[in-house]
């Protein structure tokens, strides 16, 4: 057969040369008879395409490099044709926000690439479609010669780092290295991982958390610093950050005391004091679109701490007389939309809001007494509160930030407090975190004793990866 293809072109060609021919047809004639001849050449293997060795380029450096060798060597075709200076700016604008990534197979017979395409993050879930970012490469010569030798051996042996710092790519499995995050507040060290046949993946983590912004009780002013367990649910790996991932924490309290800063005018000390052992639980996910498809982006959140015992006066650490605060039990319920506004490369706008309560026992140790004597009778009740939230946050190769202000309006007491968190990290490597908030109060009434006129919390942040 492919004998008889080779007399056949040889006679077409000769013929070419006799008969006049419009140059154009005859160009198209012998350019579809040249392209028969060399899919011929090679074995069909379609019936194994799902048995070859496919995997995923996320890294954005990386497919920066591949890109831009296709744009050097004008090797990129939208539809069979070279596309538009105009098309490549636009395309352009997806690669530099790293929401593009490189889909490769090899052949079933031996280790070359016989398939590269750029997708869109956002046809990660069509992969079989034709909407391909650029028409596939399916020539693995071709290929070679685009981005090099050199790369294309990088590209077989999938030696290359990825963008997410916890994930990489081999063959149509998912593999996570462990994670060390260092955070006064918040510090997290991932320690176990699982990927299912699905590419779903479960990420198990010991967790510190201390505050809570909400109340607002920020860092150190809290009296209890939880330790526990995170479990974090990915229902698919692509990209970016995703929405559909879902989180759940459980702890226990620890006794924390407030460190003195010197800074502060009217320090006088703890303002709140630990009273007993508690249980801390948080969920975080997106199952609205469950329900209702437009909204599956909003991220709901449910956090609180429950306290179970009440200590002794001995264990206080007092031997005299006197009265303190403490808060023993919060729930919050909090709703955010994460992207309403994408503004390229800074980042993008979000808001929240959402509904507190804890409550504020008032005690009084006596020496001589065993028990603590709540003054109040266990009739103070809850405090209740009206949180809100907007922000601005970015991820980038250098910076990952953001900055949020946010209003927690307590209706109990009439006040509330206005607050800045600003946060941001370099290569993702080294960063800081700091929050303020101070109070405001309707009325003649002073801030209350369990309160402080402004709340001060910082945290250095590094992350460790192995």
């Amino acid at each position: 057969m492919k004998l008889k293809l080779l007399i056949l072109i040889f006679i077409s060609c000769s013929f070419g040369a006799i008969l006049p021919q419009p140059a154009d047809t005859m160009q198209t004639f012998k350019l579809r008879l040249l392209n028969s001849l060399y899919n011929n050449l090679e074995y069909p293997t379609t019936a194994f395409n799902d048995l070859k060795k496919t995997w995923v380029v996320t890294d954005p450096v990386f497919v920066r490099e591949i890109f831009n060798k296709f744009v050097v060597k004008s090797a990129l075709r939208v539809n069979g044709a070279k596309p538009t200076i105009d098309d490549l700016q636009e395309k352009s604008k997806d690669i530099y926000l790293g929401n593009v990534f490189i889909d490769l197979r090899k052949r079933y017979y031996d280790d070359e690439i016989e398939l590269l395409r750029f997708f869109k993050e956002s046809s990660y879930g069509r992969r079989d479609s034709t909407d391909f970012f650029f028409d596939p490469i399916t020539d693995f010569v071709y290929l070679r010669e685009v981005v090099g030798p050199e790369l294309y051996q990088e590209l077989k042996k999938q030696f290359y780092a990825l963008n997410d710092l916890t994930k990489t790519f081999y063959d149509s499995k998912y593999a996570y290295n462990f994670n060390i995050y260092l955070h006064l507040l918040e510090p997290e060290l991932m320690f176990w991982s699982l990927t299912t046949k699905g590419r779903n993946k479960y990420l198990a983590s010991l967790i510190g958390r201390w505050g809570n912004d909400h109340i607002p009780i920020p860092g150190w002013y809290y009296p209890n610093y939880v330790t526990g367990l995170k479990v974090t649910y990915i229902d698919s790996l692509i990209n970016n950050r995703a929405y559909n991932s879902y989180v759940g924490e459980i702890g226990f309290g620890l006794p924390a005391r407030q460190p003195d800063l010197g800074f502060e005018p009217d320090d006088v000390g703890r303002r709140m004091f630990y009273t007993g052992a508690g249980f801390y639980i948080k969920v975080i996910g997106s199952p609205l679109g469950y329900i209702y498809r437009p909204i599956k982006d909003i991220e709901l959140k449910l956090q609180g701490f429950f306290t179970l015992s009440q200590l002794k006066s001995s264990d206080i650490g007092l031997s005299y007389l006197t009265k303190f605060y403490s808060t023993r039990n919060y729930i919050t319920f909090f709703a955010k939309y994460p992207n309403i506004f994408d503004i390229r490369d800074a980042g993008t706008i979000y808001a929240g809001a959402g509904y507190s309560a804890f409550d504020v026992k008032y005690y009084a140790l006596i020496p001589g007494i065993t028990k603590l004597v709540d003054i109040n009778g266990g009739g103070a009740g809850f405090k209740h509160v009206l949180n809100t939230e907007a922000g601005i946050e970015g991820e980038g190769g250098l910076l990952n930030y953001k900055f949020a202000a946010m209003l927690n309006h307590n209706f109990s007491d009439a006040d509330g407090y206005l607050g800045v968190n600003f946060y941001f990290m370099l290569t993702n490597t080294i960063g800081l975190d700091f929050r303020f908030h101070t109070g405001y109060r309707f009325g003649n009434t002073g801030t209350p004793f369990y309160r402080s006129d402004n709340y001060v919390v910082f945290s250095p942040v590094f992350r460790i990866n192995y």
